[in-house]
This record gives C-alpha cells, structure tokens and sequence, in this order.
C-alpha cells in the first residue's frame, strides 16, 4: 500500500495539468477530460514532462471526470470513455516504478442544506467513477481539491467500497489569520476528520501557493500523525496584461520542500502553475533530503 510505502521513503507527486494544457491550446473553459478524447498526445506530453522530470506518482487527467461536471459541456454520457482513455494515456508515461492515480475531484454541486445535491445522489456519482476505475485495474485515488468534508467523505466512502487507497486533499485559502476551506473548515478540523482512518493519506492541494501550505501542515500534523500529500499552486495566481501569472519557481520549491518533509509530507508535488521544473525540483530537495538522512545515525530512509 502506499501508505506504507511513504513510512520508508518520500515519492515526488506530479505538477499542473490543466495549466499545462491551457499552455497547449486548451481554450478557456473547454474541460481537460475531453482531451482525453480528442488530444491525447498533449495529455501524454504532460505526464512524460512529469515522469522525465521525477514524479514517482502521477495522475490522470480526470479531476472534472463526473457526470455533472462533464453534463455542462454535454458529455455526460462520454463518461466512462474519458476515464478509461484517461487511464490508457497516463500508463504510457508511466516507467516501471511509476505509481499512477486516479484523480477524483468535487461534483461541482453543493450538497444539501447548501444546495439541491443529495448524499446519497453524490455517493452514487462518485461510485459511479470509482467503479470504472477500479474495472480498469487503478486501486489508488487521489480526491483531491475537495471544500467539504462532508462530500470528501463520500467520495471515500465510493473508494473503501471497491477497496481502494486513496490520498484526500482539501484546498484551503486565507481568511484574515487563518486558512479555510470555502465551507469554512479549517485544517484542524479536516485532520480531525481523518483521525481514526490510518490507512488514508492526508493532503492539501491547490488554493495557495507553496508558503501558505505550509500552515496547513502545520495544523495538520498537531492533530494528525500524518503520512500527508502536498501538491501547492505556484503561488496565488495574477493576472498581467490578460495573462494569468504564478510566481513562485522552483527554487522557490526547492528551499521550502525540507519544511514540509519535517511536517511529514511525504508526497509531495505541484498544482496550478507548476510545470516540470517544480517537479525536478522537489525530486532534488527529496534526493538531498534522502542523502543527509542517510549519513545520520538511525536514520530510517
């Protein structure tokens, strides 16, 4: 399980895919999955610039990969061709060792009271994309940028079902001194949530940048005892003259990564904005991290 893989070493995550394929043409607004379909050589440049680069696990280009997310574009009942294709491209840019996950996002709906969507209509939404995963032989998920605990649950619930592992990120943003999900939840909170599944990796992605993510893990690992998952944007996204900017470079990445290796991040990559310099330069904080490790005594990696 990777659970217990991450007790033994760090693995470096993938960085940015719909960023990276708005870079390759993807109009605005125009979902990702379809590319799947119609661009799947673009996909598969993404994931190899990402395996040439040192991600150890990469994941599919599937975040929006829901009925009701892809229903507003009129491909709903593309679904499960878009998830396999997903899949089929993704294990191209896959190397021997490369760990590949399912990437699960929210419906896109509020749940009750919030909104019109049921629990038991979103779980059997989520069911409905975990089972073509696992059909397909993926038994690892990454649920990810997820603002409600409640609906996080629900798509791990779809996952335990099929007997899968999952990694659960929730995206979090600054609101006065603290950070919270856009339910309000903090990271607190969230890692409380987790307390009794020791078998579910812990993680926060999107929403900030690779500072600002740093206190959530730093909430996280006073409530948790982690392994955690850490997949940050290049920093809080700008526009100039009509272009949306993130600041934050590797080297950026590369002097604040040990940081979260102390917090017991032991996943970690990149989100929006991060290219394949972010992810060759976690893998060389890893490697250094590993290295000075190494030479101590009792060191476990």
């Amino acid at each position: 399980m990777l659970c217990d893989l991450l007790k033994e070493r760090i693995l470096v995550f993938d960085g940015a895919m719909g960023t990276r394929l708005q870079q390759l043409g993807l109009p605005p607004g125009h979902p990702p999955e379809e590319w799947n379909l119609s661009h799947p050589e673009a996909v598969l440049a993404v994931h190899r610039s990402y395996v040439d680069s040192g991600s150890d696990v990469i994941q599919t280009n599937t975040f929006g990969g829901n009925r009701f997310r892809l229903g507003r574009h009129g491909l709903a009942e593309h679904l499960g061709e878009i998830l396999e294709s997903a899949v089929t491209i993704a294990r191209q840019a896959c190397h021997s060792g490369t760990l590949l996950a399912a990437s699960v996002g929210p419906l896109g709906e509020f749940l009750e009271p919030f909104g019109d969507l049921k629990e038991e209509d979103a779980l059997e939404a989520f069911r409905e994309v975990v089972r073509v995963f696992a059909g397909i032989g993926v038994r690892l998920f990454h649920l990810e940028t997820f603002s409600s605990l409640r609906e996080a649950l629900l798509a791990l619930e779809a996952v335990e079902e099929v007997g899968g592992e999952a990694i659960v990120s929730f995206t979090f943003e600054p609101r006065g001194e603290d950070m919270v999900t856009l339910m309000g939840e903090t990271p607190t909170k969230v890692a409380q949530g987790f307390r009794g599944k020791p078998h579910v990796i812990l993680g926060a992605n999107c929403g900030t940048g690779i500072r600002e993510a740093l206190k959530v893990f730093e909430a996280y690992a006073r409530e948790h005892p982690g392994p955690f998952s850490a997949k940050p944007n290049a920093g809080i996204p700008r526009v100039d003259q009509g272009t949306v900017v993130y600041d934050e470079t590797p080297e950026d990445f590369f002097t604040l990564a040990p940081r979260f290796f102390e917090l017991n991040v032991r996943l970690i990559g990149g989100c929006c904005g991060t290219h394949e310099g972010h992810i060759a330069a976690l893998r060389s904080a890893r490697d250094l991290w590993r290295a000075g490790k190494s030479s101590s005594p009792g060191a476990e990696e």
